[in-house]
């Protein structure tokens, strides 16, 4: 909402969630900040007082910006009480509830209101049962309707926590899992028995901001590896850890399993150099799709790269009734110019074939987002891509935005719904039906 006064970078901007409700052939839209508890104190004293937590924590200045932040806070002119976050990455709809998600904080849960309007209800705790953050992209198991999640700490031990929601919104105990670093873990994977931990190479060192750098570091001594637990785990000792060198995948796609050769596969696209995210302009990045195969007997990984095309694939999506089975379709966003996305990819992960959409002139978009056709029959069918890719795409040279509909079978545009007002470039997104409406709670 304010101009940065510092450093800036794009995961650190104030949530908002664009809204385009369909109705019997006719749409609205919606745009709306969500209310965090900073947004809500920035807005009242007129100007950005909450730290920028990639942007602005660098070195020196950036810690006398935290040592200010805590001493406005000691004066009682801000309040860090009751949380930091920016509500900016991720939205699910879990529990008659839309939640609003960055791992900085509790989610917020928003309605959606008759009309299609958004309204911000506030932090959400489960009732109570929440006490720490939640990463951005929890697992919503399309069978057993639970939602998986996991919650990591910079500062203390327990460096990462897993727990999981029955359907009805009740919250396992937490399994705390034990890291010798605080990790970067923005993303996981769960198949049908297992959740997929990745415990990669970007870490928090805190200490570095005394030395002048960022807090954010890759660490070429530490080694990657996947931890493969079962769901139901209640001790971290039940989690087997296999080695992955050089493995960073911001994103993982879709995880299962394969008894046959008593594997677990993972998909993902894998970034190199790995901290290159957190430097938006590095036209060195790399972002590759990629398969890792993780031998459950022999404890060993291999990976290959699923493509022989050079292009970046990154926000995306399989068939979400199929999350943590077999999938053969993915939907990505292709990122070029980094960090710009000129289109899309249908891409066949069996064959390696892809498909590409590219919006065209000056247009770019956003995270594609595929809505399923019909219901998960748990056979893996032949029409696993039957469907729509719903992309907001904005024209830079025309300087208007519209959200396109596109046939997932054969990538061709079926409808287009003029927006507006521009539509940033921003990240994840979800479909609501209206039948899900029926009980929101509020």
């Amino acid at each position: 909402m304010f101009e940065p006064i510092a450093g800036h970078h794009l995961f650190d901007g104030d949530g908002m969630v664009h809204a385009v409700k369909i109705t019997n052939g006719s749409a609205s839209y919606a745009c709306r900040f969500t209310k965090t508890e900073r947004l809500i104190q920035e807005k009242r004293l007129g100007r950005p007082v909450f730290p920028k937590a990639i942007g602005e924590l660098h070195g020196h200045s950036g810690i006398a910006r935290l040592m200010l932040f805590y001493a406005r806070g000691l004066c009682g002119l801000v309040n860090n009480q009751n949380g930091v976050g920016v509500a900016n990455a991720g939205l699910v709809y879990f529990n008659n509830r839309l939640l609003a998600m960055s791992e900085d904080d509790l989610p917020y849960q928003l309605k959606i209101t008759q009309t299609g309007d958004l309204q911000t209800v506030g932090r959400y705790d489960f009732d109570g049962q929440l006490k720490s953050s939640m990463i951005a992209h929890p697992k919503l198991d399309p069978v057993t309707k639970e939602l998986h999640a996991l919650s990591y700490d910079v500062v203390k031990k327990p460096y990462l926590k897993y727990f999981r929601f029955s359907p009805d919104g009740v919250k396992s105990p937490e399994l705390e899992i034990p890291l010798e670093t605080p990790t970067m873990i923005h993303d996981f994977a769960i198949t049908e028995n297992f959740v997929v931990i990745p415990d990669q190479q970007v870490v928090f060192k805190l200490g570095e901001m005394i030395a002048g750098n960022s807090p954010v570091v890759f660490d070429g001594e530490k080694v990657s590896r996947l931890g493969i637990m079962p769901k139901d785990a209640t001790e971290a000792s039940e989690i087997i850890w296999v080695n992955s060198p050089e493995t960073f995948c911001f994103h993982l796609w879709n995880a299962w399993e394969s008894p046959e050769t008593e594997e677990v596969v993972v998909i993902g696209s894998c970034m190199s150099p790995a901290d290159s995210i957190f430097n938006e302009r590095d036209e060195s990045l790399r972002s590759v799709l990629t398969e890792i195969r993780i031998n459950l007997r022999t404890r060993e990984a291999t990976r290959r790269a699923l493509l022989e095309d050079d292009v970046n694939l990154e926000i995306g999506m399989v068939n979400r009734n199929r999350l943590g089975r077999k999938t053969r379709f993915a939907f990505l966003a292709i990122a070029d110019p980094w960090p710009k996305v000129s289109g899309f990819a249908k891409v066949d992960l069996f064959t390696g074939e892809i498909e590409k959409y590219i919006y065209g002139g000056e247009k770019y978009g956003g995270e594609p987002f595929f809505l399923p056709s019909g219901s998960f029959d748990g056979n893996g069918g032949e029409n696993e891509d039957d469907g729509y890719i719903f992309s907001h795409v904005h024209d830079e040279e025309k300087e208007t935005s519209e959200l396109q509909i596109i046939n997932a079978v054969n990538l061709k545009l079926e409808a287009t719904i003029k927006l507006p007002s521009r539509v940033p470039y921003g990240f994840h997104g979800t479909f609501v039906d209206s039948s899900e409406l029926v009980d929101q709670s509020l």
